[in-house]
């Protein structure tokens, strides 16, 4: 069992989604209620009535309030500034963890050196499991996953199977949307960057952590969460078409020099 003194802090950007934030704000009481925890919500500028109806039904929630929507990365950053815990669960706001969920989580990071962060199976509200985990978004990888290729030579396609989650272990690139990290690791790592204020802000700080660090992350299948995906996303219509490309133009700017080089019609050409 873990220690009570080890400190978990959650955080939870928020954007107009009350009841699916109120059930997430439940099951972390329901999850981790053994172990001393931390609750932070960044709200970017709600027009709903989460600030109002958190700060009454659970005054021991931190409350963080932006005037205008920064992004979830800008938020997540600020509860990670904010937080006091040897472990960061970053929550969206949209998940509800299951039975044991956070204790199976800081339970494997405590008892693996090397694991920097581990990760939940995610599942849709009608039980299916998402594809939650994949590897590194390289032009070959993008370029095989638009073909329909599962594997050719070296390369794999980018998502990884239903088998290859349920097979645990080592994994490159979660989504955050669930994702426990050791705080030592957090420093190590960096912030997100918020020039990818919604999309591929997880990837680009996976990537980081495999490319300057030596830790690892790992799935762990034990711990289940459910998962509304794309809840808030779907709020912002045409926009969340333009942040994904924003994200991952940058990202390849950021990472793959050659990107630089060429014509903005090829990073379309892959998806």
């Amino acid at each position: 069992m873990v220690k009570s003194e080890l400190r978990i802090s959650v955080i939870i950007p928020n954007w107009n989604h009350r009841q699916l934030l109120v059930e997430c704000i439940v099951s972390i009481g329901d999850t981790a209620a053994t172990l001393s925890h931390e609750i932070i919500v960044v709200d970017n500028a709600s027009s709903d009535d989460s600030a109002a109806y958190v700060k009454k039904n659970f005054p021991a929630v931190i409350w963080i309030q932006n005037d205008t929507n920064l992004g979830y990365a800008k938020a997540v950053n600020q509860g990670a500034k904010r937080a006091r815990g040897d472990f960061l669960f970053l929550l969206n706001n949209d998940v509800k963890l299951l039975e044991g969920t956070t204790e199976k989580l800081v339970n494997f990071l405590a008892a693996n050196s090397s694991a920097g962060a581990a990760a939940p199976l995610l599942f849709y509200p009608d039980g299916r499991m998402q594809i939650s985990c994949r590897r590194f978004p390289t032009p070959s990888a993008l370029l095989l996953e638009s073909l329909g290729i599962d594997a050719l030579g070296p390369f794999r396609r980018w998502k990884l199977t239903g088998e290859e989650h349920l097979a645990a272990g080592v994994i490159r690139q979660p989504m955050a949307s669930a994702l426990m990290v050791k705080r030592e690791c957090w420093d190590e790592v960096g912030l997100l960057d918020e020039g990818m204020p919604l999309y591929f802000n997880d990837v680009e700080w996976c990537y980081r952590l495999y490319k300057n660090t030596p830790w690892r992350i790992y799935l762990v299948p034990e711990a289940h969460v459910v998962h509304h995906e794309g809840a808030s996303a779907s709020l912002l219509g045409y926009r969340r078409k333009i942040a994904f490309y924003q994200g991952l133009i940058r990202f390849y700017c950021k990472h793959f020099p050659f990107s630089n080089r060429l014509p903005f019609w090829s990073f379309l050409s892959f998806w």
